[in-house]
């Protein structure tokens, strides 16, 4: 019982991240995170999906098609089979810090404007440019970091 409890917990957690993450509705949140915990190589059919989400067929092909559009899951039929499958997309680990990198590059390209704009004005502005310069700094090495993983990732395929 205390293990199941834990699981809809960690299921309910990792749907808010993907709703905030991503901007998804919740129900493609759910998929996208039944998808990642089913770890079912095979993949899920569409049928499935619809039952164990008890949600519309017209609501879950929408959110699919989203999960497909992004990349995030793939869609393959079977030899002799009229049914799709889905499941994640094998680089979803690197999709997602690609993601987590292009938005770090925004905030440090912001942040430098930011810089620049206040060098302009009064002297009263030094401390918060030493804090700027600070934050451009770690923006600086975490796009690094994550490009160097994302590398990595790539390269362990």
């Amino acid at each position: 019982m205390k293990h199941e409890k834990e699981l809809i917990e960690f299921f309910q957690d990792y749907c808010a991240h993907h709703e905030t993450m991503y901007n998804y509705s919740p129900l493609t949140a759910k998929i996208y995170t039944y998808l990642m915990l089913s770890s079912d190589r095979e993949g899920i059919t569409f049928d499935e999906i619809v039952e164990k989400l008890n949600a519309s067929k017209s609501s879950v092909s929408s959110s699919l098609n989203t999960l497909v559009n992004n990349a995030h899951v793939e869609h393959f039929n079977k030899i002799d089979e009229r049914k799709r499958y889905f499941r994640v997309n094998p680089d979803y680990l690197t999709i997602r810090l690609n993601t987590i990198r292009d938005i770090l590059a925004k905030e440090k390209n912001l942040a430098y404007r930011l810089q620049e704009y206040k060098a302009t004005k009064t002297a009263e502005t030094k401390p918060c440019q030493m804090k700027m310069g600070i934050y451009i700094e770690h923006l600086e090495k975490a796009t690094h970091e994550l490009t160097n993983t994302i590398e990595k990732l790539k390269n362990s395929n």
